[in-house]
């Protein structure tokens, strides 16, 4: 029997410690004065499957005459901290983004968009007691940080008459100024208090319980790399935040509002980006919450392109993998009838086929999504051998085998031990084309038009859980499956994956002697399951685990995380799989609930760059008996699958022109793996300035020994001189990647930009 696979829920210790490529800093504390700023409380951070939490208690401000609820924090003043008015004096600027946080919980909210670019980044947490800040600048000449993200001013609560005060002194936000405006950094400001100082006056806070206010990207001009479109508003609820207008449109720009709403009739400000005597900031009267809120996803990608002016180490590509298991197996349905069985049909995959075309007429240019299958030739026997009983066209028949032993989720084996529950007499692949070809559906799949019109991978012959399988078993399970593919064309395909794997049932990860049997079978890379924290990487979200004897019982196979989703793989219509969310899952409300919550939680993990794919199962395909689903507007008959992909691309279009691509098992592989080896590479760039025009140059490539194992991407804003060579992309209306690759030497890789970019 199949697990029930559940929604992913939050993992925060994975999330806190995903913070490679960068380094995290306690410093000593130090006592020094302060900053008086505005009173604040801590957004907080609610389960990963709510829309948002209840504010904290807030604390009050004026405003207008008036007592506001707040719990953002006003910038410091310039009055008080005013930097000198200095040309840019720099030549080389470092391009590591700096983020100052109280905690690094908070710094997620800033690091995570960069972690998902892969833009490195250095977290300096700043404790009540105050800090000495980092060097920012090695010499006059030799920057250390491309920008500069601080997350809700790093206020605490100092009590008594000193009240809600920054961490940060009020020399020190002088020196982080200088640094500024001495080498043309940009700052950001995440969960700000509206104030005069910044060209603001707030006209209240926003929202209680079950009042939204809707936040929307109104001007991209200062951010066109962003590929985010004007006007998309997005849900601010469990996000405190503050409406403003505009008092000073001398030093402030909006390029982001909030609409009206109760007590708010007008649209107002919801940040703005200051120029002050030539010192840059952006600044967001939001709170940012990445770990849970799929709003702060989107809004991230206004300041990671606006900081780094579209230039960095790194590149922005949504993948869109869904994995569909257990092709040819039938499955046991959960509801509404007992002993009700499905199992897909030719019908339902030809509507598949047109459907995957419309939806891609519907993506941004550059895109190109298709379905995975994963195949079980058990399955095409067991059926072969059903309709041509009599004739015995499938002699000895299809393997069976009794009831087997369950386990716990994350059992580990001992090695050597369990006992073989496939037949003795199953030694080698027996069944010939006539046997295979008795089957209906295998028929359909023969075609070479329907076979490449999807992308395939193996799921083992006969889907046994290999928790406690033996070597010999799961080799049968590979090999026969393998042979099997062979036989009936699908390793053929032109979007086969050779090396790949979803384990049934996820199990087997923590089997050495399955590991062994799948590698001895060229399997080297398989699937997990992101709702077990055993499967993840701990060290950085967007790398794979790689197995090891200790924990897995065999070292060196590659495990990419892999999403869950509340479309249950023993579901075949939204009746099903609605009561199934509500029995296993805490669920409330019907197939519309549902479908919002995917998407908010989906659009969340695309917005985030997650590439991980997503689970689903044959008979989520279902589309024959299917229901009528009304999306926007729009009523259809739509196949499970089909309605959650609906609301995910359909929102993804609505808030970007960012192509949605999707890849196949090894493909994506590859990019989890080249992912973690160019994150060891520590990668990097150093920017070329030139003072008296105040613009950026070229561009310099670095990494450690100046070579890595897997190219580095340098996306750039606009051409270059020359590309030396390099392979570069430009998918749709995406920037240009350069994929650099780097061997060592003494001679290090620029490129010059053909015309030079404006500080």
């Amino acid at each position: 029997m199949k697990p029930v696979f559940l929604l992913c829920v939050s993992l925060l210790p994975v999330l806190i410690n995903a913070l490679a490529r960068s380094r995290v800093l306690i410093p000593l504390p130090i006592a020094t004065d302060r900053i008086e700023v505005h009173s604040h409380e801590h957004v907080p951070r609610p389960n990963i499957l709510r829309a948002g939490p209840n504010p904290m208690p807030l604390n009050s401000g004026p405003v207008d005459g008036r007592s506001i609820p707040h719990n953002t924090t006003s910038a410091t003043t310039t009055a008080a901290v005013k930097a000198r008015e200095l040309l840019v004096a720099s030549t080389k600027v470092q391009s590591t983004v700096l983020i100052l946080a109280r905690d690094t919980l908070s710094a997620y909210s800033a690091s995570s968009g960069l972690n998902g670019y892969g833009i490195p980044f250095e977290v300096v947490v700043v404790p009540q007691t105050g800090i000495t800040l980092p060097v920012l600048n090695s010499s006059s000449s030799a920057g250390n940080y491309g920008a500069i993200v601080v997350v809700s001013e790093v206020s605490y609560n100092y009590g008594g008459t000193l009240g809600f005060q920054s961490a940060i002194t009020a020399a020190q936000w002088a020196q982080i100024y200088q640094y500024q405006v001495s080498f043309g950094v940009r700052a950001v400001r995440l969960d700000v208090f509206p104030s005069t100082d910044l060209g603001v006056t707030a006209i209240g806070g926003c929202c209680n319980d079950g009042v939204e206010q809707l936040i929307q990207i109104s001007d991209t001009s200062a951010f066109p790399t962003s590929g985010l479109k004007v006007g998309a508003g997005v849900s601010t609820q469990g996000l405190w935040h503050y409406p403003a207008t505009i008092l000073n449109a001398t030093i402030a720009t909006p390029f982001a509002t909030f609409g009206p709403s109760a007590g708010f009739p007008a649209s107002s400000v919801a940040g703005v980006i200051n120029n002050i005597n030539d010192r840059q900031q952006m600044v967001f009267f939001i709170g940012f919450a990445t770990e849970w809120s799929s709003t702060s996803n989107y809004l991230q990608h206004a300041w990671i392109h606006w900081a780094t002016r579209g230039l960095y180490a790194g590149y922005r590509r949504i993948n869109l993998n869904t994995q569909v298991d257990d092709m040819f197996l039938e499955s046991d349905i959960y509801y509404p009838a007992i002993n009700r069985t499905f199992i897909i049909t030719p019908t339902d995959l030809d509507q598949h086929i047109a459907w995957m075309d419309s939806v891609n007429s519907r993506l941004p240019a550059g895109s190109n999504y298709f379905i995975e299958v994963g195949h079980n030739g058990n399955g095409n026997i067991e059926t072969a051998d059903d309709i041509n009983a009599n004739e015995r066209i499938c002699r000895p028949g299809p393997i069976e085998y009794g009831d087997q032993i369950d386990t716990a989720l994350e059992f580990q084996k001992p090695l050597g031990t369990g006992t073989d529950i496939w037949p003795t007499t199953a030694t080698t692949y027996p069944y010939n084309v006539t046997c295979t070809a008795g089957d209906l559906l295998m028929n359909w799949w023969s075609q070479p038009s329907n076979m490449n019109a999807y992308a395939h991978v193996s799921h083992t012959f006969t889907h046994e859980d290999e928790n406690n399988a033996t070597f010999a078993d799961v080799n049968r399970e590979i090999s026969w499956n393998q042979a099997w593919l062979t036989q009936v064309g699908i390793a053929s395909a032109t979007k086969w994956s050779p090396k790949g794997l979803i384990p049934p049932a996820i199990t087997g990860l923590h089997n050495g002697d399955a590991l062994r049997a799948w590698q001895t079978n060229g399997i080297v890379q398989v699937v997990g399951d992101n709702t077990r924290p055993a499967l993840m990487n701990t060290q950085n979200e967007f790398w794979p685990l790689i197995t090891t004897v200790a924990d897995n019982g065999f070292a060196g196979i590659q495990i990419s995380p892999r999403w869950a989703t509340n479309i249950y793989y023993n579901c075949d219509l939204p009746i099903c799989t609605v009561q199934e969310w509500i029995n296993t899952s805490a669920g409330n409300g019907d197939w519309y609930a549902l479908l919002d919550l995917e998407q908010a939680t989906n659009t969340r993990h695309l917005l985030g760059l997650h590439r991980d794919p997503f689970m689903f199962h044959q008979a989520n395909l279902n589309y024959v008996t299917a229901d009528l689903t009304t999306i926007n507007g729009v009523t259809a008959k739509l196949s499970m699958l089909q309605a959650w992909v609906e609301v995910v691309t359909q929102e993804m279009v609505r808030l970007t022109n960012w192509p949605i691509i999707s890849l196949k098992h090894d493909d994506f592989s590859v990019e989890f793996s080249n992912r973690m080896t160019r994150d060891q590479c520590v990668p990097s760039l150093v920017y070329s300035v030139d003072p008296a025009a105040k613009t950026i140059t070229d561009v310099t490539v670095t990494a450690n020994g100046n070579t890595c194992g897997a190219e580095i991407p340098v996306t750039v804003p606009g051409p270059v001189t020359d590309t030396q060579g390099f392979r570069t992309e430009q998918v749709g209306s995406d920037p240009l990647t350069i994929w650099v690759t780097l061997t060592g030497g003494a001679v290090l890789t620029s490129f010059t930009f053909i015309a030079p970019i404006p500080l």
